[in-house]
């Protein structure tokens, strides 16, 4: 039964590791802040890698990431990747300096939002093509026709306002991006 217990614990804790046993024995710490730094993580990631590494015996140098973290920040946190950040879909967890962090959080929600509503249009245009997929069904009765063609109208609907919301959206992000460059100059 202990074994049972242990294993299972060792594949639980190995399911959520954020570095594999390799990782930890290779210790480029400074690399691993790094990447963590142009992935806008927080200084809480380095308490999930030691967590990790524990478990393998190896204890994680936080000077080396913390330095790595740093300079990944740097090339993080330039205005412009505010922009690829949110438009990716990829959250801000306010890393960046203080001077920086309101106007990279801003730049960052609008391409967020932007992410949001084509995410969401993404999802209408696949529940229309479900729909309209459905429609092609001999076996329909006339009522459940009649619930589907509703349930398209609704949705054509939903999609139109989305597709303006998009637009007005692309706009202000445009104009913001125009704003970032300016002050790059």
């Amino acid at each position: 039964m202990r074994r049972i217990t242990a294993l299972l614990s060792l594949i639980v804790l190995s399911g959520c590791a954020t570095l594999s046993q390799e990782d930890c024995m290779r210790g480029d710490w400074f690399g691993v802040g790094v990447k963590d730094g142009l992935a806008g993580e927080t200084t809480s990631r380095l308490s999930d890698h030691a967590k990790a590494c524990y478990e393998y015996g190896i204890a994680v140098r936080n000077d080396a990431y913390l330095a790595g973290r740093e300079q990944g920040l740097r090339d993080y946190c330039r205005l412009d990747n505010a922009f690829n950040v949110g438009l990716n879909g990829y959250p801000y967890h306010h890393v960046c300096p203080p001077a920086i962090d309101g106007l990279f959080g801003h730049y960052h929600a609008a391409a967020y939002a932007v992410h949001g509503v084509r995410t969401e249009l993404d999802r209408i245009d696949s529940d229309l093509s479900s729909k309209e997929s459905l429609l092609r069904d001999k076996k329909l009765s006339d009522r459940e026709r009649a619930r589907i063609r509703d349930d398209i109208r609704d949705l054509d609907r939903k999609h139109d306002r989305l597709r303006d919301d998009l637009y007005y959206r692309e706009r202000q992000l445009d104009d913001l991006r125009r704003e970032a460059q300016a002050y790059r100059r």
